[in-house]
């Protein structure tokens, strides 16, 4: 992936699986994250 310094990215499914790996690799690389699930309590952990 190249770099995603300024980048914001809107994530659903956000409180498990692929979705929360994304989440959290993005956020890692420097990408602003928004983030839903309808799971409240994954969603919070992510």
């Amino acid at each position: 992936m190249k770099g995603f310094s300024g980048k914001v990215a809107a994530i659903t499914g956000a409180g498990s699986g692929m979705g929360r790996s994304l989440a959290l690799e993005l956020a890692r690389r420097g990408c602003e994250v928004a983030l839903a699930d309808v799971n409240d309590v994954g969603l919070a952990g992510t």
